[in-house]
């Protein structure tokens, strides 16, 4: 039994990272507008590699842009990495790239701290300052910000003195305390998507921004969404659900998301009310090491004052612990695989089984079991074929608060 966990476990981190799957990933990027004459624009990238065994990271660099002030941080311990600027002939001289890569083309060659573990990720944020007048114009008192993004999550803050005229694609939008206005969106294509912000200079100009764009510091805005609003583009939980079959009212759970706050030792999963939940397992993305857990009471939870909010005394918590308590500027990556049952979201009606459910992370992936074809869903998704020939259906959720999915699907007829 043991060696049969372990090896479903295994299964479950390949098939996240298998070669055109359709991966729930934690990338970012942060786009700060500076002077339009300058058509210059601070980039915050905030990326995850899994790819076992990898010692460099290559960010290209995008045709038609000139490229300044480069620096590279780990986002696990906050220190600065090495780097160099290469050419596509030099990437693929070091096996780096395919031989297809035009030779002229330009990566940022990251020096990763230590090799991707097994089963484990690197994570990098990348901040540099792009000039580009085909992405970043002025026209008379109207700036334009054009470009086609093709990571999952992104956002835009405008230059101080400028109103928020148009956005090309459905976004949130908060006010900064400096003045400033942040636009931001998620891509639920497979492709790129084509942005296209619109911002006029007021009569009246904000205050003077207190941070230096392209600075260390301008990363505070990446958490920084001011007038209590909550930005989905910025947050980094992504879960897949693989649905067993439908008589067992389960479904396996894979659910990612980043620790950092100083002094923090233990993390938790809340078991949603109505749900049974067995056989969790933790891991340190970092490292690739599993973390040891234990399954306590929400009054056990209330009585070490882990929370500020009290939890129902009856309520299933999964604590586990991490290697260290966190310090500041450092974080750690978790992944938490478990099976839910839950026989009143999860169930056969006839001959279809229905998986109803809300989902509150921004990217959610869900997974049918094997044999099984899609007839219907009330939310839109992006619906592919997995690595093992399951339908599989992403959703993705610009909202800050849940959205209700029920899902409908039928045994395939055997092939005559």
């Amino acid at each position: 039994m043991r060696m049969h966990c372990r090896l479903l476990v295994v299964i479950l981190l390949l098939t996240l990272a298998a070669p055109g799957a359709v991966q729930a990933d934690d990338e970012f990027t942060l786009y700060e507008l500076l002077d339009p004459d300058t058509h210059r624009f601070a980039i915050t990238f905030d990326v995850t590699t899994s790819r076992a065994g990898a010692t460099t990271y290559l960010n290209g660099v995008r045709a038609g842009s000139e490229i300044y002030d480069e620096r590279v941080i780990d986002r696990a311990t906050g220190q600065e990495l090495s780097w160099e600027l290469i050419t596509g002939a030099d990437a693929k001289a070091r096996g780096l790239r395919p031989d297809r890569t035009p030779d002229e083309s330009r990566f940022l060659a990251v020096q990763l701290p230590r090799p991707v573990p097994e089963g484990g990720e690197a994570r990098l944020r990348i901040i540099k300052i792009y000039a580009d007048p085909a992405s970043y114009w002025r026209d008379g008192d109207t700036i334009h910000f054009k470009r086609d993004l093709g990571i999952r999550a992104n956002a835009v803050i405008l230059p101080q003195g400028y109103e928020l005229l148009a956005s090309s694609v459905p976004s949130l939008a908060s006010g900064l305390p400096d003045g400033r206005t942040k636009v931001s969106f998620l891509n639920d294509r497979d492709d790129a998507l084509g942005v296209h912000i619109v911002a006029r200079r007021l009569a009246v100009t904000a205050p003077e921004s207190r941070t230096d764009p392209g600075s260390e510091a301008s990363g505070s805005a990446l958490n920084d969404s001011g007038a209590g609003v909550t930005h989905r583009a910025e947050q980094d939980r992504e879960i897949t659900y693989w649905l067993n079959p439908p008589r067992s009212h389960s479904f396996r759970i894979s659910h990612d998301f980043t620790v950092d706050t100083p002094g923090q030792r233990y993390v938790h999963n809340f078991v949603r009310t109505g749900s049974e939940v067995r056989d969790s397992s933790f891991f340190d993305l970092d490292t690739g090491a599993r973390l040891p857990a234990k399954t306590l009471t929400g009054r056990q939870v209330n009585e070490a004052g882990s929370y500020s909010r009290q939890l129902e005394d009856d309520a299933v918590v999964v604590q586990a612990e991490l290697p260290e308590a966190i310090t500041p500027g450092h974080s750690t990556r978790v992944r938490v695989v478990e099976t839910y049952t839950d026989a009143e979201r999860y169930y056969l009606d006839g001959e279809e089984l229905v998986w109803d459910r809300t989902l509150g992370r921004p990217r959610n992936v869900v997974t049918l079991p094997a044999g099984w074809m899609l007839i219907s869903i009330s939310t839109p998704a992006v619906i592919f074929v997995d690595t093992e020939g399951r339908t599989a259906l992403r959703f993705i959720n610009p909202r800050n608060d849940s959205v209700h999915v029920v899902l409908r699907a039928r045994r395939r007829p055997e092939p005559h």
